[in-house]
This record gives C-alpha cells, structure tokens and sequence, in this order.
C-alpha cells in the first residue's frame, strides 16, 4: 500500500526522464522497457516511469535527433541510440546535470523506501517518520552544502555516521531475529 501510495502520489522534476535517458543511452542501446525498468531498478521500486511518458518522450528525442532507432533484434526488440547531436547535448549542457542534482535533493522517490513498508502496519511506522525525515533533509542540506565546499574530511565522517547508523539498526535486526 504504501508503495502504491508513493509511485501514485509524487512527481519527477520536469526534465529528469529527459536528462535519465539520454544517460542511460550514452552508456548502450536500450529498448523502452529497459529503461523502465532500470530506473525501477535504480529507485529500488519507488518509481517506474509508464510508457505513456516513455515512449512519446523517445519518439521526440528521435525527431529532434538526439536519438536512433536500431533494427530490430531477433526477438523483435526495437532499441535506441544516442547520437552524436545527442552526445553533444550532454556534453554541452553539463549545467543541466547540476540544476537536475539540485532539484532531485527534495525528490524522496530517488531515496529507496523502506524495504519493509509494503509489510509494516503503517501506524507503527509514525515513529520512524519524524527520525527518518530529519534525517533525509539533513542529508539533503549536506548534498547542497557540499557542491560549494567540503572537505575529506567532512565526506568521511559523514560515511562513519551512515556506517554507524546501518551497523546498529543490523544489530537491531540480529536481535529481532533471536
């Protein structure tokens, strides 16, 4: 339910399906399903964009030249390609990765969901809100502090924080487990 509720109730910042693809094509040729499904990868589950926003958004890539259609494998597969318009445009517009960035710190979807919210009584889960969302919008202030200046030696005690935090919530669940 809760899943459901989040993939149905939130919003990817305009331009960030655009900005994913071209990405995703730089790399290798990808069918649309693949695409969908490695963003769902990607996001552990909280967001797998439709093919209704997909394959027009593909389409438009193609006719604006950023993007190839390739023959279709023998499975019937139709993948696309990135151009070199399309290579171009990435290089080019680095910025647009920073403003992406920017807005994706207040994107929660890109922040895998808890693993067991399907299965936890969501009214158990009102004591975990307050902690859990202290904790993501004190992240997300670090994220934007950190593109102006940070140092090693802050990156590094902010991972010992993350590896202090995930060994005791593991301890926890060891002793749950007994």
């Amino acid at each position: 339910m809760f899943r459901h509720w989040i993939k149905h109730t939130a919003h990817a910042p305009k331009g960030l399906l655009r900005y994913l693809i071209l990405e995703m094509l730089s790399k290798k040729p990808m069918s649309g399903s693949e695409i969908m499904d490695e963003i769902e990868a990607e996001t552990h589950g909280a967001w797998r964009p439709s093919p209704g926003s997909i394959y027009p958004l593909l389409t438009w890539l193609q006719e604006k030249g950023f993007v190839n259609v390739l023959p279709k494998d023998e499975n019937g597969v139709k993948r696309y390609e990135l151009t070199d318009k399309g290579r171009k445009l990435i290089e080019e517009k680095g910025e647009i990765r920073e403003k992406l960035l920017e807005k994706m710190t207040s994107f929660p979807l890109l922040i895998p969901p808890p693993p067991f919210a399907g299965r936890f009584p969501l009214s158990r889960l009102d004591e975990l809100h307050d902690p859990i969302r202290r904790l993501f919008f004190a992240f997300r202030e670090f994220i934007t502090i950190s593109r102006e200046k940070v140092s090693k030696e802050d990156l590094a005690e902010v991972g010992r924080v993350f590896e202090e935090a995930a060994e005791k919530i593991e301890a926890i669940n060891k002793r749950i487990r007994r």
